[in-house]
């Protein structure tokens, strides 16, 4: 009787085989896509993480929006000029008393500084002294 089964259905045991091995190559390929999906979403917020301060070899950029500057603290190297961008709707200044003095920037407007000292330079707004910054020249 065993083998009157196999003759009935002599491929069930191929059938089961092939269908595996399909179901395995969606699941590879599943993990596969899920992988490189985790990798670029991980890239994307690296590249989006504000730390509060940005690194000599990051963009040499501070952004005016929300009444702060972005970064907070921004790290350069010595000779490097730096654009001050207002993406807010009101006229903003970044300045250090004696060191630089961006004047009003629009709204939509840049201003740049270029900082040929080593130190730290601790600016501000002088429309609104409660906004302030830092650049640190190395």
């Amino acid at each position: 009787m065993a083998a009157r089964i196999a003759s009935v259905n002599p491929c069930a045991a191929a059938t089961v085989s092939r269908g595996m091995t399909n179901s395995m190559k969606r699941n590879r390929f599943l993990v596969l896509g899920l992988a490189v999906a985790l990798a670029i979403l991980a890239t994307v917020a690296l590249r989006h993480s504000d730390a509060g301060a940005a690194t000599a070899s990051a963009a040499k950029s501070v952004v005016i929006r929300d009444f702060a500057f972005h970064p907070g603290t921004l790290k350069v190297k010595r000779g490097a000029r730096v654009a001050f961008t207002n993406s807010s709707n009101v006229t903003h200044t970044a300045t250090k008393g004696g060191a630089f003095d961006t004047r009003g920037i629009a709204p939509g407007k840049s201003a740049t500084v270029a900082f040929n000292k080593r130190g730290t330079f601790a600016y501000h707004c002088k429309i609104h002294p409660f906004m302030k910054g830092k650049v640190v020249v190395e």
